[in-house]
Formats: structure tokens, C-alpha cells, sequence
């Protein structure tokens, strides 16, 4: 019944989540999306649609078994390694200092049957370690998707959690995931934003603003001024993006930590860490992986979890991040 389940297209939005949607996201930008969405990776005049990820990832596949890599980069992509990073903020109240949270992206669920248990695992690792979990896009594998294989992976895979989970969507989800997602637990921030706090705190105790913008570089139907609106002055925010392009926007609205993912760290690595892929970003290689800094706004670019294209990772193992706040 699981199977059937997954097998099924991804349900259209009806009249009153497309109306909720859009107060969330802003009209226009759920326009624009859903437009997109259904116009995406069409050719020779709309007449042919297809999505590159599903010829890329037979192709990097051959290529790796032909080099004799491709076990070595299998077992690498299933080999999720825990990172901790902490950060002190500013303007973060002495009492949220310590405050963690478990930071996943790229999860790609439906590109192996053998990721869900590798991310399984990798939660267990570190249950009950994090006040809160984000995950930041790309669920999916394919960029044109019709089906609820990815999402269904996505909700099962919800109880290994400990704590809350919000997420925002990548360049490779729809917005249609959404209902689904949150009907299993995963709270996404659509240009909007929430305030956490500590497990089991008063609901006057200190808190800091965790934002979530739309995909800020293949969509770019991100509105941070909109996901921003409800910030007090001198409030710690926390944003969750998709991709680091979001960073000079970020310093400009006085972000505090941006926690981003997208380009899995170059997935396919030369052994000096430089990506095999051609440059395809449009952002400076300082915010492309790891630590980074803009201005006073401080940011983490993970490697990801999943992978794209092929369940293969080279010099770049996948990870979840526990990061960790502390009062500056």
C-alpha cells in the first residue's frame, strides 16, 4: 500500500490551500511559482519536456563504474558524517545560549533506496542533542516531478526527529509538496518566520526569529522583506534559504545566521576539494561551502545530505550539521 501510495501524482492544490498558500507566500510569487513549476525544462518550443537529472545520473553512473569508482563513490554518498559548528551572535539572550539546531539539506530522498535508512541512522546519531531541526530544500531528485515518491520518503522518515523540524523548498521541490509535508509534521516557512524558544519554556521566555524565504536562485520567488516583517528591533534571526545566494541580501537586512545548502560542496571533488562540475552558481566561491561571513552576517553552506543526479559523492561526504548559538 506504501508503494501505491508513492506511485501516485502529486495531488493538485485545491481552491483553499492555493487561497493559504498564497497569503503565505505573497499571490504573486505562488503565481509565478506554480507557472513555472508547470513550464519548467520544457524544449523545441514547449513541445518536449524532460529533466536533465534523469540522462545526468545514468551517465555519471557508467562513467564512475568504468573508472572503477563508482563503489568507493557509493560508499562514500552513504557515509553521513555528524559536523558541529557553533556561532556566537550578538544579540542572542544569555538564556538561548547553547541552543542548537540540527541543520539537514539537499536530501534528493527518491534518488537511492538505500539513502532513507543512511539518513535514519544519521538521526539516531544524534537524537535529543538539538532544540529544534531546519531542512533547507530539495527533497526531490528530479527538478520536474509528478509523483509523491520523494515526499512520502520525507514523511516517514519525520518520527526520527526529537524536536521540531521547519524546512523551506529548494529548486527541485513544488509547491505542492507543501500540504503534504505538513500534514506529516515538517512546519515550512514560505517568506514567513516563526519564534523558537527552548523545549518545555515559558511562553514569555526569550526567543530568537527563525525565518524561511521561497528559493532565492532558480525560482526566485523569495520575498525576505516579507519573511523579515514580523522581526522586533535587535532580535537574533536565523534565516533558512536554499541556495547562499541569498548573502549580500541577508548582510543588508542585518541577518544574523544564514543556514543554506544547494551546491552539496561540489559532490564530485578532486582531492583538493575543487568541484569536477563546471561552475554552474552565480555566487562567489566564499559562500559556496562551509563557514562564510558577509558584513556582520555570519553563514554555514552544508554539503548536503542526498546527492543529484547519481548516488555518488567523491571527496565530499555528506553531512548533518549541529549548530550551536551562543551569546557573543
Amino acid at each position: 500500500m506504501a508503494e501505491q501510495a508513492e506511485d501516485r501524482a502529486l495531488p493538485p492544490l485545491s481552491p483553499e490551500q492555493r487561497n493559504e498558500l498564497g497569503r503565505r507566500l505573497g499571490v504573486e510569487a505562488l503565481r509565478f511559482r506554480l507557472h513555472r513549476e508547470e513550464n519548467r525544462e520544457k524544449h523545441f518550443f514547449g513541445l518536449v519536456r524532460w529533466c536533465p537529472m534523469k540522462y545526468a545520473g545514468p551517465a555519471a553512473n557508467l562513467a564512475f563504474k568504468c573508472a572503477g569508482l563508482w563503489k568507493r563513490a557509493h560508499r562514500e554518498f552513504l557515509d553521513i558524517r555528524v559536523r558541529e559548528e557553533t556561532f556566537a551572535l550578538p544579540d542572542l539572550p544569555e538564556e538561548l545560549s547553547g541552543f542548537t539546531i540540527l541543520h539537514l539539506s539537499d536530501l534528493h530522498a527518491d534518488i537511492s533506496p538505500d539513502l532513507p535508512g543512511a539518513i535514519a541512522d544519521a538521526l539516531a546519531s544524534v537524537a535529543g542533542r538539538y532544540d529544534v531541526a531546519v531542512v533547507t530544500g530539495d527533497f526531490n531528485n528530479f527538478t520536474v516531478h509528478g509523483d509523491m515518491v520523494a515526499v512520502s520518503i520525507v514523511s516517514r522518515l519525520r518520527p526520527a526527529f526529537t524536536a521540531p523540524v521547519f524546512g523551506c523548498l529548494g529548486n527541485h521541490d513544488s509547491v505542492r509538496d507543501v500540504p503534504l509535508l505538513e500534514k506529516s509534521g515538517y512546519r515550512m516557512l514560505l517568506n514567513e518566520s516563526t519564534r523558537i524558544r527552548r523545549r518545555g519554556s515559558a511562553p514569555d521566555s526569550p526567543s530568537l526569529l527563525l525565518a524561511g524565504i521561497d528559493d532565492p536562485n532558480i525560482f526566485r520567488t523569495h520575498d525576505l522583506a516579507r519573511a523579515l516583517s514580523d522581526r522586533k528591533s535587535d532580535e537574533p534571526v536565523v534565516l533558512l534559504s536554499h541556495a547562499p545566494s541569498i548573502h549580500l541580501e541577508a548582510a543588508r537586512a542585518g541577518v544574523s545566521l544564514v543556514l543554506c545548502g544547494h551546491v552539496h560542496g561540489g559532490q564530485l571533488c578532486f582531492p583538493n576539494g575543487r568541484s569536477m562540475a563546471l561552475r554552474h552558481w552565480n555566487f562567489p566561491d566564499h559562500v559556496r561551502r562551509g563557514r562564510w561571513r558577509e558584513g556582520a552576517t555570519q553563514g554555514y553552506t552544508t554539503t548536503g545530505v542526498g546527492a543529484c543526479g547519481a548516488p555518488l559523492r567523491l571527496n565530499c561526504p555528506p553531512e548533518i550539521v549541529l549548530v550551536r548559538l551562543e551569546s557573543a
